[in-house]
């Protein structure tokens, strides 16, 4: 038994000790009752000097703040972070302030919570856990898109988040309603006797800037294509082929085509112009030259490509890394993990890689391991990286998202609201 708990007994002990003394022996004039003392001694709200509904709601924060999770990250503006959570808001740091105030602090840890707080929380911007927050111009103008659990993608000019992020308000009034510039809704299943089915999640987003069209990944199977310049309600095309949810969707906006990576097991490329399936990749088997029909059962969780486009790295949720050559049309190497790996990125001559364990490794094309860099989520979400300023964002569970430099020293960690 922990020394805690033990330490509580005891009290809790003396306590009914006393008690039972002081009934014994009959109250004295001017004692409090029993019952009254009892009360004063368990009333847990009277420490938040505060009603009960009041109380509650601090118990039910503290509890989300504990449980929640950073599922999606991009850097933006040069000199920005947003960040989507589980908790259906949009938190957007400024890294200027977040770099002045780790050297303020001299990255020290006095305070209970040193962690910075965002510059700006866009509360309720999703009913729901937001999955994947991106960033892209569109006519000259520069864009965010954040969708998740309730299927909408909601367009976002980053320069109202600026503006909101860089306002000149006190702590408390960071939460701030930021007005979308536009959003889309993955449509609804048609069921018997004209009744819809639920709408469903989008669980990873892409876009195509020279098509204008923004890919959502949903969780009915299909990668929807959206006309960013017509902005119409019905999706422009339909990406399918899939027998299960989507987990991952991205552009090879040279090729005309789209990678998609889905909980049967299986990664796809797809022509963006015939909406049809070229390619279809066992990930977990591609290095045994099994590379089409259906998958071994290992979800694909994350795809990325390389700046030239000319590779992709896909995760398998039994453990590995596989690299697919598009010259080739075929896979060039597998990597054992060893975690299922959730979040990718390429950088250069580098595979970057996290997922269920609290480390982010790197690799190179040929497989061999280049570093792991321990981090503070005990599984990991999102990566993203900002090369002006050589560093880069790890996101995941428990709220956090550690900011690394180019060498691996971790520069500080962020908490999400």
């Amino acid at each position: 038994m922990c020394p805690q708990l033990c330490c509580l007994l005891n009290l809790l002990n003396h306590l009914v000790r006393v008690l039972r003394t002081q009934t014994e022996e009959g109250t004295q004039p001017g004692a409090p009752d029993v019952d009254t003392m009892s009360v004063a001694l368990f009333d847990c709200t009277s420490a938040y000097d505060t009603t009960t509904a009041e109380y509650s709601a601090v118990v039910r924060e503290e509890a989300a703040r504990a449980t929640r999770t950073v599922y999606a990250s991009v850097f933006f503006g040069e000199n920005y972070l947003a960040c989507g959570s589980s908790s259906g808001s949009l938190s957007v740091f400024n890294l200027d302030d977040v770099l002045r105030e780790q050297r303020g602090s001299g990255g020290g840890t006095s305070s209970p919570d040193p962690s910075p707080r965002p510059s700006l929380v866009v509360p309720d911007a999703h009913r729901g856990a937001v999955y994947s927050v991106i960033a892209f111009t569109l006519q000259g103008s520069e864009m965010l898109c954040s969708a998740g659990e309730d299927g909408r993608s909601v367009l976002w000019r980053a320069s109202d988040l600026i503006a909101a992020a860089n306002a000149k308000a006190t702590r408390s009034e960071r939460t701030v309603a930021v007005t979308p510039a536009g959003e889309f809704k993955n449509p609804q299943e048609s069921k018997a006797r004209g009744a819809l089915g639920p709408v469903p999640e989008t669980t990873a987003l892409a876009v195509d800037p020279t098509r204008g069209t923004l890919l959502s990944a949903a969780g009915d199977g299909v990668c929807y294509g959206w006309d960013l310049g017509e902005g119409r309600d019905a999706p422009a095309m339909r990406l399918r082929g899939h027998n299960d949810l989507l987990h991952c969707v991205a552009a090879r906006v040279g090729a005309n085509q789209a990678v998609t990576g889905s909980e049967d097991g299986t990664a796809r490329i797809h022509d963006l112009r015939s909406e049809t399936c070229s390619h279809v990749i066992d990930v977990w088997r591609a290095k045994e030259g099994k590379s089409g029909g259906h998958g071994s059962g290992a979800w694909v969780g994350c795809v990325a490509l390389d700046k030239a486009e000319n590779w992709a790295a896909m995760g398998c949720g039994g453990g590995c890394i596989t690299m697919w050559s598009f010259a080739a049309g075929a896979c060039a190497s597998r990597v054992p993990t060893a975690a299922p790996p959730q979040a990718l990125r390429l950088t250069g001559q580098h595979v970057m890689a996290a997922g269920a364990e609290p480390a982010v490794y790197r690799w190179n094309l040929a497989g061999e391991q280049i570093s792991r860099q321990p981090c503070t989520p005990k599984s990991v979400f999102t990566l993203d990286l900002q090369p002006q300023r050589k560093i880069h964002a790890v996101g995941g569970t428990s709220g956090s998202v550690d900011i690394f430099s180019e060498l691996g020293t971790r520069v500080t960690t962020l908490r999400c609201l």
